[in-house]
């Protein structure tokens, strides 16, 4: 490599750290029945209906994409419109190979010439790499309370801020901000500044006074792109598709950074099924919620502190013991979690919600950890 010339940009960004896998676990450890509980993923799967709709769209998988990303469009458009009352055409949105890509899109259109980017931290740390991969600079404003602060955000912003990246909720804390809030730092933030949401989550957020951001897009604010992806709810985390939601004139801009083909029809397909599939998109909804308040009592009965979530994970504070001790211990006993050192929290432990066996498996595995520290793990298996 000594004699070729590399982008130093590169060489400075940090990795990113995906959730240990399960069967590198068991392997390690010697084990057979393993929980994940690291990826914030969907603990029911895919709907019947989207892996029926995908199967049977296989069925062409010897030719190139071809209407699948139109049609999610259009239908994303009608449902838009009719849960908002708006006017959006299949031309206000631009799919990608998951959340990640159309971030990708959006860096590398606006991160050049030393743009500089707004986050908080902790946050999801794909923003930070974004901005170092593409020559920018990052600008993390600490959180207030494990909340995004938003004024101190303002402040952060100079004639050379590109981007402002909201997580909404946030990864890893899943606070939320509010519509209030939004609609205060909206009326505040320069025009020559592009607020991006990224709203993953936002299907399995209860608070009725979550932000909006799609109002600010039929309001004609070409700085306002919201992010949302079918990895959580829909449970299509393995199949990578998201979406942006932004102006026309937004849209058109970020094609030009669009890799062409870069999703196949079949996702695209399982993905209009996905979003009829109702009943499903419910029981994930309920589960979530249920399982949320058992992981909060089985906490509290062992007096560790939480930060309450809007999500499907749920962040540990404040531990008795030491974040990565904690989680090589939990592995031990069969249990996956998260150390948020990447997010911005190395003495935290972030944890997804499972089923109700899972979150006992896990609940049990803690217990035994905290009570039992330097005894042989009791496995529950």
């Amino acid at each position: 490599m000594q004699n070729l010339r590399l982008n130093p940009n590169l060489l400075n960004v940090p990795l990113y750290v995906a959730g240990k896998p399960i069967e590198e676990v068991q392997e390690e450890y010697g084990l057979t029945e393993v929980v994940k509980l690291a990826s914030n993923e969907n603990p029911l799967g895919l709907s019947a209906l989207a892996l029926a709709a995908f199967e049977h769209a296989l069925k062409e998988a010897h030719r190139y994409p071809a209407l699948g990303d139109r049609n999610l469009r259009r239908k994303l458009a009608t449902l838009y419109n009719a849960r908002h009352i708006a006017e959006f055409t299949q031309d206000n949105f631009l799919t990608g190979n998951g959340i990640s890509d159309i971030l990708r899109m959006l860096f590398e259109s606006f991160i050049f010439d030393g743009g500089e980017t707004v986050i908080c931290t902790p946050t999801f740390p794909l923003y930070r790499i974004l901005t170092t991969q593409f020559g920018g600079k990052c600008i993390a404003v600490p959180h207030k309370h494990y909340h995004h602060d938003l004024l101190a955000m303002l402040d952060a912003i100079t004639p050379d801020t590109r981007l402002v990246v909201l997580c909404n909720p946030n990864n890893p804390t899943g606070t939320l901000i509010t519509r209030d809030e939004v609609d205060a730092f909206m009326a505040r933030v320069p025009p020559h500044v592009v607020v991006v949401f990224d709203e993953s989550y936002f299907e399995l957020v209860e608070d009725p006074n979550y932000s909006n951001a799609a109002e600010y897009i039929q309001q004609g604010r070409d700085q306002v792109l919201l992010l949302r992806g079918f990895s959580k709810v829909h449970g299509m985390a393995n199949l990578r598709l998201g979406y942006a939601l932004g102006t026309c004139a937004m849209i058109e801009y970020l094609h030009h950074a669009q890799i062409v083909f870069n999703t196949g029809d079949p996702v695209f397909y399982a993905a209009m099924a996905a979003l009829d599939d109702h009943a499903h998109i419910e029981r994930v909804r309920e589960l979530i919620a249920a399982e949320k308040r058992y992981l909060y009592d089985g906490l509290s009965e062992l007096d560790l502190t939480y930060v309450p979530t809007a999500a499907n994970f749920i962040l540990l504070v404040d531990l008795p013991r030491d974040a990565k001790c904690l989680y090589e211990e939990l592995l031990k006993r069969g249990v996956i979690v998260r150390v948020p050192a990447g997010f911005g929290l190395p003495d935290a432990v972030r944890i997804s919600i499972g089923t109700h066996a899972e979150n006992e498996k896990f609940l049990h595995a803690l217990r035994d950890v905290l009570r039992n520290p330097n005894g042989k793990p009791i496995i529950h298996e």
